[in-house]
């Protein structure tokens, strides 16, 4: 009986620790560790984007990633995937994806025509997992549930 108790106190304070481990990276928000492994947690939302995109001589851009958009309590959720993108002074938001909240993992996909001329090379990208809650309210309220800033290698695309 004892160790049963020991063992399901133990169990309970993994359990509430688990997210608490998991929000520190966020304390350190000003620090960029990019070769530091993230391990998204099954039941928080998480984005990630390649490392590479593709680009054509006309200067259209494809980016791609994947995302997990949990639905939180039974009300459903909708949830976009958006994407800014700089090169140079080339500055342009990419478009949006429409994000399934269902709590698996989800690839996205973003196919920007003529929004800038883009060109083969590093650039920079920031990714937003937006969420629209009522919340009671009878117009949506957007909330970024995620986000990834990150630097991108632009590669010709066979488009």
């Amino acid at each position: 009986m004892r160790n049963r108790r020991r063992a399901l106190g133990a169990l309970t304070v993994l359990l509430m620790a688990a997210p608490a481990a998991h929000a520190a990276p966020a304390a350190t928000a000003g620090h960029d560790w990019p070769d530091r492994p993230r391990l998204p947690l099954p039941w928080t939302d998480d984005l990630t984007i390649d490392r590479t995109g593709d680009v054509t001589p006309d200067g259209s851009v494809t980016l791609y990633g994947s995302y997990r958009c949990v639905r939180e309590g039974m009300e459903y959720t909708r949830a976009s995937v958006l994407v800014t993108l700089t090169q140079g002074r080339e500055r342009h938001g990419l478009g949006g994806y429409d994000a399934i909240c269902d709590g698996q993992r989800h690839r996205w996909l973003i196919d920007a025509v003529d929004v800038g001329r883009y060109e083969r090379g590093p650039a920079d990208a920031e990714v937003t997992l937006l969420k629209f809650d009522a919340a009671g309210s009878f117009v949506p309220v957007p909330r970024s549930a995620a986000g990834v800033d990150r630097e991108v290698r632009l590669v010709g695309g066979d488009h």
